[in-house]
């Protein structure tokens, strides 16, 4: 939320400290990242193996995850010892230069930040496919951030729409490649009915995220030309 502030706020006096501070979080949380993705991971199988007892492989593979997760789980912790003291002093300093910030103008309408913003990156990848389109997620992280600073209107549901779609793909990716690694070619059927699940979801992933950017983008053209046409 403080990301989408900034973009709303450009030129704050208050930027700078509030860069830094983010600056460091987004150091712990890019350490984090992977474990919370193995989590993701180790419920998604949990949920796929249901309420059926699972067999060694399935067994082997959350074995792997969880040996993972512990691995990298102490890297995070000594990331959070040595950068905590830094993270606390850019914290305090945010803080400070945020109290004491003037009176703003008020800021544009967070539907149309959040629109121009999804126009931009929607240019920046004309074509999509399995090669960019969790990039393209990542692209639009922060332009739903915006949209959902301001009223919970339809802009945000599409934008979170789109996000959850194609977080669902490469969720059941990383799965399906975390299966051969540590399986290898012992299990076939579960690496096989994984990949068709990546399929499946991949095709889910671009009809929706096509039909919300078909309805943004025709959104953003509607409300640039109700703009041009009052300033005429």
């Amino acid at each position: 939320m403080l990301e989408a502030d900034l973009r709303a706020h450009p030129g704050a006096p208050w930027e700078q400290p509030a860069r830094e501070w983010l600056r460091q979080m987004k150091h712990l949380r890019r350490a984090a990242g992977p474990v919370r993705d193995l989590d993701v991971h180790r419920k998604l199988l949990e949920d796929w193996v249901g309420k059926e007892p699972p067999d060694s492989e399935e067994e082997k593979l959350d074995a792997w995850l969880k040996d993972e997760r512990r691995r990298l789980a102490h890297g995070v912790q000594k990331q959070i010892r040595k950068k905590q003291r830094g993270l606390t002093e850019r914290q305090a300093a945010f803080l400070a230069a945020f109290a004491r910030k003037p009176r703003m103008r008020t800021p544009r309408p967070a539907d149309s930040v959040a629109l121009e913003g999804f126009v931009r990156a929607a240019d920046a990848m004309p074509v999509l496919d399995a090669e960019n389109l969790h990039d393209f997620r990542k692209a639009t992280k922060q332009v739903r951030y915006i949209a959902e600073s301001g009223a919970q209107g339809e802009v945000a549901t599409a934008l979170k729409r789109i996000q959850d779609a194609i977080g669902e793909w490469h969720d059941w990716l990383c799965l399906w490649q975390e299966a051969k690694s540590a399986l290898g070619e012992d299990a076939p059927g579960l690496t096989d009915a994984f990949e068709r699940e990546v399929e499946r979801h991949f095709a889910a992933a671009m009809k929706t995220t096509q039909t919300m950017r078909a309805r943004l983008t025709g959104e953003w053209m509607a409300s640039r030309g109700k703009r041009l046409a009052s300033a005429s």
